[in-house]
């Protein structure tokens, strides 16, 4: 019986503290909802109210004091985190003025998803013994239109980060096309477009005044993108130095 009381008050070991603190708010359907929302999401950081209309479209509906309760009981759990700075909308068509909390993962919270996929994907099995499925890109008959297009996004997106990762001032898309070796025209198109899809950009363009030589060029149909300075935004920079 003595032996038996020792045991029952030992000091909490790592696995405990795992459930105890990492994991005890996931055993609420919905902060696993609200965590589940930010794993998915294709932004880093979402707004208290892109997660409430998320969440409503998938069937669970929130109001803003739940929601921020378990928001910050996550945080607790160090799996999330809270931006200092504030936020519109980025998943939702959005005019107003008002601004709103911007959430966003922790690395803890990554990296928890990450290990807590081994319980949902099947592990498939040779003769009872756990084999490893290494992922790996499809090959070009095995390729969609989409999958190569999502490629192409990433291979753009990799190389403009790491060109521009180390650049102190903004620099020309001239510049930008040598070092990443990508045709200018297809990167002042890309930049463009990136620039409109979303509120959140990774770069910034900045647009300065030709001199009498660049408006001569553009006249005749040289040098176009002259007058375009690219460098990364705030969220950019972030991106940059966590992946490279």
């Amino acid at each position: 019986m003595v032996e038996q009381a020792e045991k029952t008050s030992r000091e909490p070991d790592e696995l405990d503290k795992v459930f105890e603190n990492t994991l005890r708010p996931l055993m609420s359907d919905s902060a696993r909802q609200i965590f589940l929302t930010l794993v998915k999401s294709h932004e880093t950081q979402l707004t208290t109210l892109d997660m409430q209309n998320t969440l409503e479209v998938n069937g669970t509906r929130l109001g803003k004091k739940e929601l921020n309760n378990w928001l910050s009981s996550l945080q607790t759990s160090g799996l999330v985190q809270k931006e200092s700075e504030r936020g519109k909308p980025t998943t939702i068509p959005y005019n107003g003025k008002y601004t709103y909390d911007l959430w966003s993962l922790t690395e803890k919270g990554r990296q928890t998803t990450q290990k807590l996929s081994i319980f949902t994907h099947e592990t498939p099995t040779l003769n009872n013994v756990k084999t490893i499925v290494e992922r790996r890109l499809p090959d070009l008959k095995e390729a969609t239109p989409e999958q190569l297009t999502q490629l192409e996004t990433l291979y753009t997106t990799y190389k403009t980060l790491k060109a521009l990762r180390d650049q102190e001032q903004p620099i020309t898309l001239k510049e930008l096309s040598a070092i990443t070796t990508i045709n200018r025209d297809s990167l002042e198109k890309w930049l463009k477009n990136q620039e409109k899809i979303s509120e959140k950009s990774l770069y910034v363009l900045h647009r300065k005044d030709p001199g009498i030589v660049d408006r001569i060029a553009e006249s005749i149909g040289l040098k176009r993108g002259a007058g375009i300075l690219v460098s990364l935004s705030s969220e950019g920079k972030r991106m940059a130095y966590a992946i490279l």
